[in-house]
């Protein structure tokens, strides 16, 4: 198939660039310097000229003190251009594969989201996520909305966010003997290496529009995380946990933020225990 995939700078987007040969595919890959997606005239025209079978977008304002400071970038970026990518995708009848976030929920619920939890976000960047979710769906039928959470990978992580959780923990430990770390937060996170194998699975199984929760299975603390990450590493760091009352610098954010997957899962797409994944990624860095 031939794919146009937006984003390719980023942790997911360059995993999917990176293995989608192996599927078989033939992919056209951009950057957000090569392919703003806010720009419709030029969206238009790349996707003209490539005249993809799948559009993957994995571009987002995702930053989430910018989005409570900028809030029009967070809807231009996460709802508008998505409307726009998905309005084009149907008129040039095109599968859209369109990335969202854990963050589209309240955290209330006692255990991980389903599929068909009704979101009720918290803030800026969850709520430009949930209406780029409606946008994309009602302005093209044929979209699979791949909703994740903590995504980790790549050797400088995410450029916008400057690194990844796991690279935070071990940068932090170069200088500091103690760190505090949220202990009220249950997420599930998503190692990008094994999120990209699960959207191409899903794609090779001509899985039907709709949404589709795709993390590593299982889910737990950050403070968890850092602690496994700390014991794997044996780094010389104590952390320290910290009840924050699910409030990250004045933004309300979901306390529980782990995802379940039914839906990919029915289809026989399930991603690796997180654990396992954790100790693969670290294998990767220095």
């Amino acid at each position: 198939m031939r794919i146009l995939l937006l984003g390719k700078n980023g942790q997911i987007g360059a995993q999917i660039e990176r293995i989608s040969n192996i599927y078989g595919h033939e992919i056209h890959a951009f950057s957000k310097q090569e392919l703003d997606i806010t720009n419709f005239d030029r969206l238009k025209k790349k996707i003209d000229r490539v005249r993809p079978e799948i559009v993957i977008n994995t571009a987002a304002y995702h930053v989430v003190l910018n989005c409570e400071r900028y809030p029009q970038k967070a809807f231009n970026i996460n709802t508008l251009a998505v409307r726009n990518i998905g309005d084009l995708c149907s008129q040039k009848k095109i599968k859209f594969v369109h990335f969202s976030t854990s963050w589209v929920f309240d955290g209330d619920k006692e255990g991980p989201y389903v599929e068909k939890d009704i979101p009720n976000p918290l803030q800026i960047y969850g709520l430009s996520k949930f209406a780029g979710e409606i946008a994309s769906i009602n302005y093209n039928s044929d979209t699979i909305i791949i909703r994740t959470c903590g995504v980790f990978g790549g050797q400088r992580g995410s450029r916008a966010k400057k690194g990844n959780f796991i690279l935070y923990i071990l940068n932090e430990a170069k200088n500091k003997k103690t760190l505090e770390i949220s202990s009220e937060q249950i997420v599930s996170v998503a190692y990008a290496e094994d999120l990209a194998s699960g959207v191409l699975e899903l794609l090779e199984k001509k899985a039907s529009s709709g949404i589709y929760h795709l993390v590593n299975t299982g889910y737990c603390s950050w403070v968890k995380i850092a602690q496994e990450i700390v014991k794997l590493r044996r780094l010389n760091l104590e952390i320290v946990p910290v009840d924050r009352k699910g409030v990250f610098k004045g933004i309300r954010i979901p306390v529980v933020s782990s995802l379940k997957n039914t839906s990919a899962k029915s289809l026989g797409v399930v991603l690796p225990p997180w654990r396992t994944a954790l100790i693969r990624y670290l294998a990767t860095l220095p």
